[in-house]
């Protein structure tokens, strides 16, 4: 995704996320290019102390 679908894709992992920090363990990005929102929306939700992330 690039763009503006790519903000919206990001925000809405983000959102879910932090409604249920334990539901992500692993999240693959390798086949996409981030652009700075993007990169840091995931940020802070890896920042949270609830956030359960293993593997980025």
């Amino acid at each position: 995704f690039l763009g503006p679908v790519a903000d919206e894709a990001c925000q809405y992992v983000t959102e879910i996320v932090g409604k249920n920090p334990l539901l992500l363990r692993e999240l693959n990005l390798s086949e996409r290019e981030l652009e700075d929102t993007q990169v840091n929306q995931i940020a802070a939700l890896l920042q949270d102390k609830h956030c359960r992330l293993n593997t980025l």
